[in-house]
């Protein structure tokens, strides 16, 4: 898929499945900021599950924040995660200036699942039991992990609720103002 194929989908993705949801602008906004900050939580493959317990539980859109979601997985969860635990270990470890995390590290992390990937390619993806040591090696990283995901979740969301509100008024003023010069040029013919 090239760039430009990449851009007319999510302009699809935008136009489609968020600008014209059947909701107030602060319920879609709202679904968008929750499905940020669950974007960055270590629970790949749960997310889905937990943003629409959470979308219930606060009111939000169920369905606005599920594009989102993917903004981890699989191809992106190494890079993703790890630049968010580097966040947490800085802010709760300031004294050693974060640790430093070297290969070995990264290995005892990523286990069975690091090498599964590694000798198989994308075939252990559809293997439940590399989805259930993926969720250990996540919750192994501890509250550095857990702390850089809400920030970056925060950093993401609030941008996004405000962006996404004012994308919705003025789509519906726009789309307002169309029906409405549509309907006087229909009845001047009259």
């Amino acid at each position: 898929m090239n760039a430009t194929e990449l851009w007319r989908r999510l302009q699809q993705l935008v136009f489609h499945n968020i600008l014209h949801l059947d909701d107030t602008p602060h319920r879609i906004a709202w679904g968008v900021f929750i499905g940020a900050m669950i974007a960055f939580t270590p629970t790949l493959g749960l997310q889905i599950i937990f943003y629409l317990l959470v979308a219930t539980l606060l009111g939000a859109n169920k369905v606005s924040g599920i594009p989102i979601l993917f903004i981890s997985n699989p191809f992106t969860a190494v890079p993703l995660y790890y630049t968010t635990w580097s966040v947490g270990e800085t802010i709760l470890h300031p004294e050693d200036g974060g640790s430093l995390v070297t290969e070995d590290t990264i290995e005892a992390w990523l286990g069975k699942t690091g090498h599964a990937l590694k000798e198989t390619g994308l075939e252990p993806l559809f293997n439940r039991d590399f989805w259930m040591d993926a969720g250990r090696v996540l919750l192994s990283t501890g509250d550095e992990l857990w702390l850089g995901g809400f920030i970056f979740g925060l950093l993401t969301g609030i941008p996004l609720y405000f962006a996404t509100r004012w994308g919705i008024n003025a789509f519906r003023h726009l789309r307002e103002g169309r029906r409405l010069a549509h309907g006087a040029a229909t009845s001047s013919k009259e």
